[in-house]
């Protein structure tokens, strides 16, 4: 019976530590947690209606952090450096950060004729003309984290996936993936050189497959994207799986596709035509077509 209490005693003491180091963890990242978020427009909230529906807000509202924003719509890597260089403020609340959060790389990738890469894609099955920019990113990326860490090597530091914002868009779809895939794979590449120095948020995956999560404009996360975002990013804060519900498989023939494929086309247009002049669109496609 001595053998069996001592047993128990152990057993109840070693779930007591275990329950203990869980909560000491959570409470470290619970309210008054400072959060700093850099990037592009992903995390300066576009997309979503409200600015308390992005997901650095939710972040903010549910858990009760401090939250320092210092991403910037349009802002590609290069401009991230920028501030890591000049913007004092920046620097200093990523010194004071707990937790930092990145998104950036996006807006590269658009630099990259990503219309012409498209084309080439569904046409040639040609991804050559991202390589290039690809290249360069990486080698841009990997001084941002060298920059971030000199000034905070002791915070969470996440770096979170771009999603395919055109997924479910027969064709168009398929081959934009191509080109995030190669943007995503910057990430893992750098984390796979240097162990440890971030976590990686899976925002890619959790859109797989997931009506509604993106917006009109067909660049940036709808409300639901930007729920989607907060979700993922609370579970890798937490160190907890994210359980989401599967999603079905979905095949559509040749008809559906194309219906698929107008109603995209139409609501791009339609959304892009309410922001700006016929000739102001016509302009930017050919921006970056040629």
């Amino acid at each position: 019976m001595k053998h069996i209490a001592k047993k128990t005693m152990a057993a109840l003491l070693a779930f007591m530590l275990i329950f203990g180091l869980a909560a000491a963890a959570h409470a470290s990242f619970g309210p008054g947690t400072k959060l700093v978020v850099l990037g592009d427009s992903i995390p300066a909230g576009e997309g979503a209606t409200e600015e308390a529906k992005s997901y650095a807000r939710l972040l903010e509202a549910q858990r009760g952090f401090a939250l320092a924003n210092y991403a910037v719509g349009g802002h590609a890597s290069a401009d991230l450096l920028a501030i890591l260089a000049d913007n004092e403020a920046a620097k200093q609340a990523i010194r004071d950060a707990d937790i930092i959060n990145l998104n950036i790389g996006g807006n590269d990738l658009l630099a990259s004729n990503v219309i012409t890469l498209v084309l080439r894609l569904v046409f040639l099955n040609d991804a050559s003309i991202v390589e290039e920019y690809i290249e360069d990113f990486a080698v841009r990326f990997a001084d941002i984290i060298e920059q971030i860490l000199a000034l905070n090597s002791d915070a969470l530091f996440i770096v979170q996936t771009l999603p395919n914002v055109m997924g479910g868009i027969p064709l168009v779809g398929d081959a934009y993936d191509v080109a995030v895939n190669m943007l995503n794979q910057v990430y893992h590449d750098y984390l796979e050189a240097n162990p440890g120095v971030y976590v990686i948020a899976d925002v890619y995956s959790a859109f797989l497959g997931r009506e509604g999560l993106v917006h009109r404009d067909r660049l940036h996360p709808s409300d639901a994207g930007h729920a989607m975002i907060a979700k993922v990013l609370t579970a890798t804060i937490d160190g907890t799986m994210l359980e989401l519900e599967p999603v079905e498989p979905f095949e559509p023939g040749f008809f559906q596709q194309a219906g698929i494929f107008a109603c995209a086309l139409v609501d791009y247009l339609s959304y892009w035509l309410s922001v700006m002049s016929v000739w102001q669109l016509i302009s930017n496609i050919f921006r970056f077509m040629f």
